[in-house]
């Protein structure tokens, strides 16, 4: 009896932008869900939401929602500061570029803190998957 053959595909996604830097290098299995982040990053631009520079690091837990099916990839992370009361939330929905072999799409990202939300959209740098 042989063992079954296990592979897996790097995920990186990146979103540079007036509102945002975003960074994420990740592993998936090629049939499945992510399952490790090497880099999360989530810069939040203060002229963006009249806040002051946010920075904030992630990792697979934050990780709340992901759908990378059919040339869809759809993620949601969710980052939390209870010290300031805070909390960051970031949706990507992108489909393949053929053409190009990335993902190409737009962003959603809601910050609330002390009860108020702002929310920013845009467009993503690109997302890899392979």
């Amino acid at each position: 009896m042989t063992a079954e053959a296990l592979a897996s595909a790097n995920v990186d996604c990146s979103i540079d932008d007036a509102n945002l830097k975003f960074e994420m290098e990740a592993i998936a299995a090629r049939a499945g869900p992510i399952q490790q982040i090497h880099v999360g990053t989530i810069e939040i631009r203060p002229t963006a939401m009249s806040l002051a520079a946010l920075s904030m690091t992630f990792n697979a837990t934050n990780l709340m929602q992901q759908w990378i099916y059919a040339g869809g990839l759809h993620l949601q992370i969710e980052v939390s500061d209870d010290k300031v009361n805070q909390s960051v939330n970031l949706v990507i929905i992108a489909r393949t570029d053929a053409k190009m072999e990335k993902y190409r799409g737009t962003y959603i990202l809601r910050v609330t803190r002390d009860g108020k939300s702002n929310e920013r959209k845009g467009r993503i740098k690109e997302c890899v998957a392979g």
